[in-house]
């Protein structure tokens, strides 16, 4: 996973948890009872010992952890739960995996319910950095849904800030943005209060959002809160960094890719430096802005650099397309084709698992998002009774008057949909418009027919699914010119570009809704987004131009038949 939040944030805040936390919370007494003041201390001092290098940390605490056998039950969990934080750290994510299920096991059968949890987010985020995405997600997703526990409330919000990351992976940015300011406004004076550190650190990466979403002045102001709080944050230098970092995604987004290009350098040195890692997603932007200035080796040079990771055999599960395709895009242009062949493979098996992981998280998120709508609504109760009464008078007098209505669309709806179910039927997704054309169109120009052949391998490639599909674009892609590939659709498919591209995505999500029962529980804004729509609202009025219902009416019904 990205830098963003660097590992040591999440070890170095345990410490608290495990031990100052506990003092915080009501049954302080209860909590710590059991643990001895010597342990407590030999661990204080392991995390406060100034080393030069974190492995010096891990190697102090195997030598306690060596002796855990005379140790109380209540002292070895927490040993266990020391010793992970410290593996997580050092990237030994596998032990630490381990170990996770052994003190898990252990606090659940005598009944420690604060380790028992510290276990899960441990486990978490040791998942994350291990690249099990999909296994960190469910915990992380379980951790969220305490954030009323004052006893758990603080691993909630960082569970909470995780969820936005997830978010960012699948490049979901607004809604990432979303947590992050629902969190700061609801929770954010008591994230201040506990911890500073981060939450200084979610301004930063409001700004980092707000510039991928290209709104340059929150981008700023952003930005400028947070550089005025350095001196209030950590002031080991981290800071500067971060917002190098900060300024070089900026300069990205501006097209300044020389000036991005060295503060990503002066960045990654420093990354490598203290954690001797490297951070995938900036390199992947370094490669696309040397690719961009024509500086075709130094864009494989960094791609190289993430393949030479031992942790990329893990993380290429998840890594974002754009890094096979930044291949293909480099082997094309240095004329090498069997491996911009090869790469072409890589890129498509890994945009169906990155594809497949993005819709199981926002069904999953879903969730989440109710499960925060209904403890919003309980710290609301006695507002929210008042306005049933009259919301309930309201409702019924309209539904009395709309049930004739109602009858008569649902007559007309149906009829609709008979008609719609027979639309794509015995045919390929994303074929449907152009073979119809094709087989009433009688083609005999040996160019055009050609050319048509090529547009039909885009429909099967799922080019035009894509948000920036445009007539320059995909005739730069069939190397003609935009006058001569709209005559073509024009007089041979007998429809404009157009009406052709969204003939094809509507064609498609049809047979999507009819055959993948999971895509049917998506938002229309998700499913919108999904098949190259930048809105719900464009895709909705295509949608019931063209098939006289809307796609929620449509999926009702699809599930009434199922």
């Amino acid at each position: 996973m990205s830098f963003q939040n660097l590992r040591w944030y999440k070890s170095i805040i345990i410490l608290l948890l495990i031990f100052i936390g506990h003092a915080e919370k009501i049954h302080a007494q209860q909590d710590m009872e059991g643990i001895s003041d010597s342990l407590i201390t030999n661990v204080q001092k392991i995390y406060n010992e100034p080393y030069e290098k974190g492995e010096q940390r891990l190697i102090e605490m195997n030598k306690i952890f060596n002796n855990i056998d005379k140790y109380n039950i209540k002292e070895q969990v927490t040993i266990y739960l020391v010793l992970i934080d410290f593996q997580i750290a050092e990237g030994l994510y596998d032990e630490a995996i381990n170990n996770c299920h052994i003190a898990r096991r252990m606090a659940e059968k005598n009944d420690f319910a604060y380790e028992a949890v510290l276990s899960d987010f441990y486990l978490a985020s040791a998942y994350e950095n291990n690249y099990e995405y999909d296994k960190s997600f469910e915990l992380f997703k379980s951790l969220a849904q305490l954030i009323n526990d004052s006893n758990y409330e603080y691993l909630a919000i960082l569970s909470e800030i995780e969820m936005a990351l997830f978010y960012e992976i699948i490049g979901k940015y607004r809604v990432a943005l979303d947590i992050k300011l629902k969190l700061l406004n609801v929770k954010g004076d008591f994230l201040k209060k506990r911890w500073y550190t981060v939450y200084h650190r979610q301004f930063l990466d409001l700004s980092n959002l707000y510039n991928e979403l290209g709104m340059k002045d929150s981008t700023l102001f952003y930005r400028e809160i947070y550089e005025n709080n350095i001196d209030e944050s950590t002031g080991d230098g981290r800071e500067h960094f971060l917002l190098l970092k900060n300024e070089a995604n900026i300069d990205f987004k501006d097209g300044k890719f020389r000036a991005s290009i060295d503060n990503y350098r002066i960045y990654s040195h420093w990354v490598f430096n203290r954690f001797n890692e490297y951070d995938s997603p900036l390199l992947i932007n370094k490669s696309k802005a040397h690719l961009t200035l024509g500086e075709v080796d130094s864009a494989l040079n960094n791609l190289n650099l993430i393949k030479s990771r031992p942790i990329f055999l893990k993380e290429q599960k998840y890594i974002s397309p754009d890094f096979y395709k930044l291949y293909i895009d480099i082997y094309k242009k240095k004329g090498e084709d069997d491996l911009r062949k090869e790469y072409e493979q890589k890129y498509y098996k890994a945009l169906e698992t990155y594809n497949s992981f993005k819709f199981n998280t926002l069904d999953n998120l879903y969730d989440i998002d109710k499960q925060r709508i209904l403890i919003e609504s309980n710290n609301d109760t006695k507002g929210y009774k008042n306005k049933v009464v009259y919301l309930w008078s309201a409702i019924i007098a309209i539904v009395m008057l709309s049930i004739a209505v109602f009858l008569w669309k649902q007559k007309r709806e149906k009829k609709r949909f008979e008609a719609l179910m027979l639309r794509t039927e015995n045919k390929t997704p994303l074929s449907n418009s152009l073979d119809h054309s094709i087989n009433t169109t009688e083609i005999k120009d040996e160019k055009i027919e050609a050319l048509i052949s090529q547009i039909k391998e885009l429909q099967e490639q799922g080019f035009f699914l894509k948000q920036k599909t445009t007539l320059y674009n995909t005739a730069k892609k069939l190397k003609t010119n935009t006058s001569y590939l709209s005559n073509v659709i024009n007089n041979n498919l007998e429809t404009t570009f157009s009406a052709f591209v969204n003939d094809t995505r509507i064609d498609y999500i049809i047979n999507e809704l009819k055959t993948n029962k999971q895509i049917r529980s998506y938002s229309v804004k998700a499913i919108a987004e999904e098949i190259g729509y930048k809105s719900a609202d464009s895709f909705s009025k295509y949608f019931k131009q063209s098939t006289g219902l809307s796609p929620s009416t449509f999926i009702k019904n699809i599930n009434k038949e199922g």
